[in-house]
């Protein structure tokens, strides 16, 4: 698998995210592939595979894929030779202008090329944005309605009024172009038959796992949605399954891009694990492991999916303070009001860590006097008890299943012996943001320092829910401001290391002095000095 450091961020990032078709492949990452494409869509597949083939002569028939765009017959049938059996062919179907009737249009038209040409099991996707503009966030699977439906009830939710009159005039669009057989780029993917047994991908182990899920079922068709949303090349994918035209998914399979992406698949298996352990089984709103293993020399992680509309599509002025509390009750339960537990068991590994990182990150951006207050207020903390921190509850992980339940996904962050309150003020912070239009307007600070205030429409939900939090937990008030300041120090660790991968290197003076955790810290020493 491709590592992280052999190019750029920038650089690799825009080269894998061309290729994020090859996860709807038996097998992504291929060992002698042979394009016939543009430039940059040529080096994309060199970045993914073992040896690419320039010219057809030198093919020969044991390629393992195939990458095309908008193919002729010529060269549908060169690509068919290189080809072994059971190899895997990518098509990106661009040009409409030839096919003047309908019924020359759309999926089923390319189905009809591919298999004429000899190829089975033809799939079509459609990616957006089109990859030759942008990286797409997603790849619709065009044959599967369910799918759509689906995918378009999630869609996230705009606070602007035009922006909300667009979003949903695109979901018409969409639909409309979509039943009239005009979407572009139609991308498809297929293979070529295999006499043989062939090497099993990461969806036969799909379907030989479906049992653990339906005891006794075998799904008789599957149908993937593909999403490839994210700010750098090491997120990962996630690949939603649905079988048999049914409404919602039925497991989600994640992928990673990189290696560098493996272990934080691996922590997430083991902390979801270690939870139902803990609990004696499944804990309401948390994901459980169906399997992780290696398919395909890809490490998959396949979990049961918690369907519900995430906050940050659901959030508004309205219904702030109902999500709100409602979220605040969840990490109640999770916390399951454990005992006090001595300082000295915690400090060095949860505290004393997190202030060596933000010093040693962020100093050159840093206010020596400030650096030195901070100490001296987190140096206040107790004992105090340990729960299980899921580290990044934000509004995007957080569902509202349509019972009304709280979910909340990706917890490959997870510290399992964390301290109490600060996935509490991450949340209402960043609800807050979505509330306010703060993520639209980038006025965070503005945002924190408002919730910072009871006497705000913000600041007093967020005063209410730390309230009901700390009462359960018989948290005494004064640890708050402390772990408010602990809250950023601790996600100022990830902000630090994406900063890091956008500059190969070290981030400068005025890269470190943006970053959003370094102004909520800031703020909230601010709000400690006014109070």
């Amino acid at each position: 698998m491709l590592g992280a450091n052999a190019h750029t961020e920038a650089m690799l990032n825009r080269l894998l995210r061309r290729v994020d078709w090859r996860f709807l492949l038996p097998d992504p990452q291929p060992a002698k592939s042979i394009c016939f494409a543009d430039s940059w869509l040529a080096q994309s597949v060199a970045a993914i595979s073992q040896q690419v083939v320039e010219l057809p002569a030198q093919a020969g028939n044991d390629c393992t894929l195939a990458v095309m765009v908008d193919p002729d017959e010529a060269t549908l049938h060169t690509a068919w030779n290189a080809l072994e059996s059971g190899g895997a062919c990518y098509s990106e179907w661009n040009e409409w202008n030839e096919w003047r009737h309908p019924s020359s249009r759309g999926p089923r038209s390319v189905r009809r090329r591919l298999e004429a040409a000899g190829f089975v099991d033809v799939t079509c996707y459609w990616p957006w944005p089109s990859p030759d503009r942008s990286s797409p966030l997603f790849w619709l699977p065009m044959e599967a309605p369910k799918a759509l439906d689906y995918f378009l009830a999630n869609r996230p939710h705009a606070h602007s009024q035009w922006r909300r009159t667009w979003n949903g005039a695109l979901r018409v669009l969409w639909r409309a172009a979509l039943s009239a057989r005009l979407l572009s780029p139609i991308c498809a993917v297929a293979r070529k038959p295999d006499a043989s047994a062939a090497s099993p991908g990461w969806l036969d182990t799909v379907r030989s796992q479906w049992p653990v899920i339906e005891p006794d079922s075998i799904p008789k068709h599957i149908d993937l949605l593909l999403l490839s949303g994210g700010n750098s090349s090491s997120n990962k994918l996630v690949c939603l399954v649905f079988v048999d035209a049914q409404p919602i998914p039925k497991m989600a399979v994640k992928l990673p891009r990189v290696s560098d992406s493996v272990p934080a698949l691996e922590r997430e298996a083991v902390n979801l694990q270690a939870i139902q352990l803990t609990r004696a089984g499944a804990v309401p709103g948390v994901p459980r492991v169906i399997f992780f293993r290696d398919c395909a020399r890809l490490p998959v992680l396949a979990e049961t999916v918690l369907t519900g509309r995430p906050l940050s599509v659901l959030a508004r002025r309205g219904n702030y303070r109902e999500m709100a509390l409602k979220v605040t009750d969840w990490l109640v339960d999770l916390a399951n009001r454990p005992k006090a537990r001595p300082r000295a068991e915690w400090w060095d590994r949860l505290v004393e860590s997190a202030l060596i990182d933000f010093e040693r990150c962020f100093g050159a951006a840093l206010d020596s006097d400030r650096l030195h207050d901070t100490r001296i207020i987190l140096d206040a903390l107790g004992d105090l008890p340990l729960v299980c921190e899921q580290r990044d509850c934000s509004p995007w992980n957080v569902l509202i299943s349509p019972t009304g339940d709280v979910v909340v996904l990706d917890w490959e962050s997870a510290e399992l012996r964390g301290l109490p309150a600060l996935d509490l003020i991450y949340f209402l912070t960043y609800l807050a943001f979505f509330v306010d239009g703060a993520m639209e307007s980038k006025r965070f600070r503005e945002s924190y320092r408002a919730t910072l205030d009871p006497a705000t429409f913000t600041g007093h939900v967020v005063a209410e829910c730390l309230d009901r939090y700390f009462k359960q937990l018989g948290l005494p008030a004064d640890v708050l401001p402390p772990l408010r300041l602990l809250t950023w120090l601790i996600h100022s660790r990830s902000e630090y290391r994406r900063l890091a991968a956008d500059a190969a290197g070290l981030p400068n003076t005025e890269a470190l002095c943006n970053s959003l955790f370094v102004k909520l810290w800031t703020e909230e020493l601010h709000h400690r000095a006014r109070a």
